[in-house]
């Protein structure tokens, strides 16, 4: 695990900040969870981390337990002038965070997984579902079951849609395979994520995949606990095989660092423009990762159906279903 130099970070009901000051050009990132989590807010990080290394900026990073505490983030950070603040949670593109931007018409605010843009406020949607799509595939594909599941933090529109995708996906390979959803309410809870998934697999579920934020770990250490019964994970938002390399088959990965240095170069050089970013697999932004240590137990013609089947994506051939925002 990298060392994130996060002493002194605290996240429970609170804002905790940590910086790097050195550059006039600063930009702030603000996640929903701990960027340790080995998939979405460390993706986010890293993003922070190499907007610094390439572009010279001074930069801090909030982790938020509550939208409310989000706000109070973004209000600091406008008030200390920072140029970029990256709101890495689609439920933050909301009135108050307008209302901040109106405000402070010099910063630029970017709102992950939103679909929205107004002034000074843009979004970046990432299609995650063209992966999750894909996993669904081989999901459907190789269980033995034929009952399959998912599993998510607070009940979110886009997270929803990724389940909506891996479903569909499943569906195109068997129409009356069982997909389950589960919620654990609190993206930060492992324990409640563990729980929800080993009931799930004690129900029959032989994969899982989940978008939990942080409960990520609590969902691999179920699989892994009942990997006896021929139970495989799916990572999320990152590569995440090495956090349970023997239960994680694939990860439906975002290449999250390049499209916040791409953003954040246009607002330091004066290009920005108040709009919303589509980036899926078409825009080399979303992929199918496998772990190479269990590559193997893919068949042939699994492989085949999934690799068709992101050529088809790329090319614009077909288009993966997804579940409209609200």
């Amino acid at each position: 695990m990298k060392n994130w130099c996060l002493a002194g970070l605290v996240f429970f009901g609170c804002v905790a900040m940590f910086s790097s000051l050195a550059a006039d050009f600063k930009v702030a990132l603000v996640t929903p969870g701990a960027v340790t989590d080995g998939g979405w807010s460390q993706s986010a990080y890293d993003g922070l981390q190499k907007i610094q290394k390439e572009l010279g900026a001074s930069v801090s990073n909030a982790v938020a337990a509550s939208p409310a505490d989000a706000f109070d983030a973004f209000r600091d950070y406008s008030g200390q002038d920072y140029s970029l603040i990256i709101g890495h949670a689609s439920e933050w593109y909301d009135p108050q965070t307008l209302k901040i931007a109106a405000a402070h018409p010099k910063t630029t605010f970017l709102i992950s997984g939103g679909e929205n843009a107004k002034d000074n406020v843009a979004c970046v949607r990432y299609q995650l579902e063209d992966a999750c799509y894909v996993l669904g595939q081989i999901a459907a594909s190789m269980s033995k079951t034929k009952h399959i599941a998912c599993v998510g933090p607070e009940q979110v529109a886009v997270i929803e849609s990724t389940f909506f995708s891996f479903e569909q996906g499943a569906k195109s390979v068997n129409k009356d395979i069982v997909v389950d959803v589960t919620w654990t309410k609190d993206g930060n809870d492992i324990a409640r994520a563990k729980e929800q998934t080993l009931i799930l697999i004690d129900k029959g579920a032989d994969f899982i995949f989940h978008n939990a934020n942080n409960g990520a770990a609590g969902v691999f250490q179920a699989v892994q606990e009942r990997k006896e019964k021929g139970v495989y994970a799916f990572g999320a938002n990152a590569d995440q095989s090495g956090m349970a390399p023997d239960v994680i088959l694939a990860s439906a990965a975002i290449d999250i660092p390049d499209a916040f240095v791409s953003l954040a170069r246009s607002v330091k050089e004066g290009k920005f423009k108040s709009e919303v970013q589509f980036l899926g697999m078409k825009e080399n932004a979303v992929s199918v990762i496998y772990n190479p240590k269990l590559e193997a137990k893919v068949p042939p013609e699994v492989r085949k159906l999934a690799d068709e089947t992101v050529k088809k994506i790329v090319s614009g051939e077909f288009k993966v279903p997804r579940k409209a925002l609200k």
